[in-house]
């Protein structure tokens, strides 16, 4: 490969008090790498041929804007080793659905970094600048069709999985089909709305993963050049990662423990943190060359094989643990994380972790995420632009503060069960109630509203300061003690594998708050709302009120008021009110 994950020393991870943060370049899978370091080693001449295999989608987190690309794909041959490709435009857009698993067919040129015949089996270094790329398969288990609204999807169908990894919950179907399904919404007047339970099926019962900490060394006690020693002990890591050593505080499992409702679970039964690894610092693993001089593809892939090849050895079971997450020391690597996007196929799945961010738990759970399908949480920034990781109420966002998945990542998951209407169902006029338990206390939360004018279904949510978001900041589950935050996305999510961008629209932090949904007629108000609860009303606009809409106790401007309540309608129930005897005098006639 000719490009390479690394960046000049002074833009490398410092150790820092505050948070770092994660800006990707905008434009999903944009997998073009940097052009400086593709200028920086010859090619050779182009050789058009193809590549099919298994497709390895990876998100790469950066501590700083415009560090470097934000997605990477590789391709698992069948005979089991890992190419890394690199897509230009023409080919971005074939690969914007992608997730890990899916089968593709890649047309193209061979480059490596040596002068010399480029072939498949030839020596490390080697990638494919892609022409074209194709989707032959989805991934097994699961259908990669992602349609405009997504209530069928996750309602339908059932999956062949990997045994140790999808352990279902529920069956695909209306899941949860053992809980109560949350009360229905009450519609006034302008007719009756259907409100069902939709899940999804859970995505995993058990989150085992193997924290693997590694060490370059070049001799007893020296770390290799361009290395420093670990900055977080074994000690630590295994205090960050293990709730049972932590009770009290927040760690990895806890985090998949108390946001899932102990239902996709992080435990020391089924997971573990190794010895420490000590790597030298060049070597060769199945046939390619890594090092840790440079942080390309192949070194950091590298180091997680030879991590792998040394655990074995001492007789850990490595494959009993479906995700792995490799602990580099301060190196190259200038990443803060990087992990597969979905598991599924003939790879476990494999997370990265640099140096500062050994002991950090949202920046692992944020990648842990990705192996469980989840794309980032976003929103638009003051500017207008759209910022992938701007949204701070889900842990898909910025890091590195504490906090559960947002609702529609909950939802994605099949950790939550929301009450589902179609925007379809709802009259002019009509506003439809809810009721809406904190997602912190209970899976039976959130509204989601499909078939709006806009592509993307609706969801709304509720937190509070409990469960998974005890130590959130008040603008994600207001105080302790206290009424919570009404949240609203906007997510183009399917179902349990769509691995897709979410969107935080609003936030309504008081009673009375609304906000309108732009390019419709919906608007979304905060009625009431405690430490357990809040009720919401959803309302169709209709336009200005009218004496009959009053009358019937319709709301056609969405104001939250009806009747003689609302001040527009006030006037025309008068009128009405004057008019009458002379209606009657005319009927009787």
């Amino acid at each position: 490969m000719d490009a390479s994950l690394q960046l000049p020393a002074d833009h490398r991870p410092k150790r820092r008090q505050g948070r770092a943060t994660w800006q990707p370049w905008l434009g999903v899978l944009r997998l073009a790498l940097c052009a400086l370091a593709a200028t920086a080693h010859p090619t050779v001449a182009a050789q058009p041929d193809t590549l099919a295999g298994t497709a390895v989608v990876m998100s790469v987190s950066w501590p700083d804007v415009g560090d470097g690309p934000e997605r990477l794909l590789a391709v698992r041959t069948d005979n089991g080793r890992h190419v890394l490709v690199e897509t230009a435009d023409a080919t971005a857009t074939a690969t914007e659905q992608l997730v890990t698993g899916a089968r593709v067919q890649v047309a193209g040129e061979w480059r490596r970094r040596s002068p010399g015949p480029a072939s498949a089996s030839s020596s490390q270094g080697l990638y494919m600048k892609a022409s074209r790329l194709q989707v032959t398969a989805p991934p097994q288990g699961h259908s990669a069709g992602h349609g405009r609204d997504s209530s069928r999807s996750s309602t339908s169908g059932t999956a062949a999985r990997r045994g140790r990894w999808l352990r279902q919950a529920a069956t695909a179907g209306t899941a949860n089909t053992g809980a109560p399904a949350p009360a229905q919404g009450g519609a006034g007047p302008g007719g009756s709305v259907t409100v069902t339970p939709s899940a999804n099926p859970l995505v995993a019962s058990e989150v085992s993963t193997l924290f693997i900490p590694i060490a370059a060394i070049e001799s007893p006690g020296v770390s290799c050049p361009n290395t420093a020693p670990p900055l977080s002990s074994v000690a630590a890591v295994k205090k960050a990662a293990f709730e049972e050593l932590n009770p009290g505080g927040v760690t990895i499992g806890s985090t998949f423990n108390r946001c899932s409702y102990n239902t996709s679970r992080l435990t020391m039964a089924n997971s573990l943190v190794a010895p420490l690894v000590q790597l030298p610092c060049n070597g060769t693993t199945d046939g390619v060359a890594w090092t840790f001089q440079t942080c390309n593809f192949n070194d950091f892939n590298g180091y997680a094989n030879a991590a792998d090849v040394v655990l074995q050895k001492r007789g850990i079971d490595i494959d009993a643990y479906q995700h792995r997450v490799y602990l580099l020391p301060p190196s190259a690597c200038a990443f803060v994380g990087l992990g597969y996007v979905g598991c599924n196929g003939p790879d476990d799945c494999r997370v990265w972790i640099t140096a500062d961010f050994w002991t950090s738990v949202n920046a692992i759970a944020h990648e842990l995420g990705h192996n469980l399908f989840l794309a980032h949480a976003g929103a638009m920034t003051n500017s207008g632009q759209y910022d992938e990781y701007a949204d701070l109420t889900g842990m898909m966002g910025y890091c590195c503060s504490d906090r559960c998945p947002n609702t529609a990542h909950a939802w994605q998951l099949g950790w939550i069960t929301a009450q589902e209407l179609s925007w379809s169902s709802m009259s002019p006029g009509q506003t439809q109630t809810f009721t809406v338990n904190s997602q912190s206390l209970s899976r039976l939360t959130g509204v989601r509203l499909t078939n709006l004018p806009i592509n993307d279904p609706l969801f709304v949510g509720y937190r509070t300061r409990a469960g998974g978001d005890a130590t959130a900041t008040s603008d994600i589950a207001g105080d302790v003690g206290g009424p919570g935050r009404l949240h609203i996305y906007t997510a183009p999510i399917a179902n349990t594998w769509d691995a897709k961008m979410t969107t935080k629209q609003a936030t309504l932090n008081a009673a009375g708050q609304s906000w309108a949904l732009p390019g419709t007629r919906l608007v979304v108000r905060l009625v009431r709302a405690t430490n357990s609860a809040a009720v919401v009303t959803l309302c169709r606009k209709a336009g200005p009120e009218t004496a009959a809409s009053c009358q019937a106790g319709l709301d056609n401007d969405c104001n939250g008021k009806v009747g003689a309540a609302d001040a527009a309608c006030a006037p025309l129930l008068r009128r009405e009110a004057r008019a009458a005897p002379l209606k009657r005098a005319r009927l009787a006639q």
